[in-house]
């Protein structure tokens, strides 16, 4: 009963962006894409939106309407890949993050993870919503302004005074949004797959030979720690480590 309560508020969120979010799209075949949905052929639609990603000029929009697309014909897994690839370039979108966590409530597996402590609790909400781009611009910008106030205190030694609480602000800029990059790059630096197939093994080694470990469904997610041929070595969110073929999942 649940499944099917959250099934009807999935398909009744807008199916698309804002207009202002889609301006900078000026694709044809994104509009053609949009026509199908609207028309209630959600094939169709997907096809179109595959093609343009297909093509490397995705933007959110794409991604996030692929998603809703994939979602309708029941590919929770494809639906899932594409917003979380949505939420990368665009991560404070309240709607695609309303969609991804309803989502992620209707999927057979619930892994949780493990009691963590409240810095980096903070820390994993803060770069939530921020792309690891904006972070770089940010440290840079801040090494920048540190740099130029060091060669105006060098010229003007008499600015050393009134520029000494500036100067302290921006080295805690620095460091903060230092530590901020830092733990969104180790975040994003392994590859994450979603199960794709309806359920798959994961097994202590990588082939089928091996012992199973424990059993996953469509959407549950992972993180890459190694590869093998046609294997993927993922580590979930309760720790928990196997090997799932790669024919069976999708990186995001």
């Amino acid at each position: 009963m649940k499944k099917n309560w959250v099934a009807i508020i999935l398909f009744s969120v807008p199916a698309f962006f804002p207009l202002t979010s889609l301006a900078a799209e000026s694709s044809s075949l994104f509009a053609q894409a949009n026509a199908k949905y609207a028309a209630g052929d959600f094939k169709a639609a997907a096809s179109l939106y595959q093609e343009i990603v297909d093509s490397k000029e995705a933007t959110a929009a794409v991604y996030y309407n692929l998603g809703n697309a994939d979602l309708r014909l029941g590919k929770k897994g494809l639906a899932l890949i594409c917003y979380e690839r949505a939420l990368k370039v665009s991560p404070r979108d309240k709607d695609l993050r309303w969609n991804l966590n309803v989502l992620r409530t209707a999927l057979p597996d619930r892994i949780e993870e493990g009691d963590v402590n409240f810095v980096v609790s903070f820390l994993r909400k803060t770069v939530g919503f921020v792309t690891v781009d904006e972070l770089g611009l940010l440290l840079a910008a801040a090494l920048g302004l540190l740099a130029g106030l060091a060669i105006l205190r060098f010229f003007l030694p008499s600015s050393r005074l009134w520029t000494r609480p500036l100067r302290g602000l921006l080295w805690v800029l620095v460091v903060t949004s230092a530590i901020l990059f830092l733990f969104k790059w180790t975040r994003i630096r392994d590859p994450r797959v979603v199960v794709l197939q309806g359920q798959v093994y994961a097994h202590y080694g990588p082939s089928d030979k091996e012992t199973k470990a424990f059993l996953l469904h469509e959407g549950a997610e992972g993180r890459v720690m190694d590869e093998s041929k046609g294997w993927y070595y993922i580590l979930l969110k309760n720790k928990n480590t196997g090997w799932i073929p790669k024919e069976s999942c999708e990186v995001v």
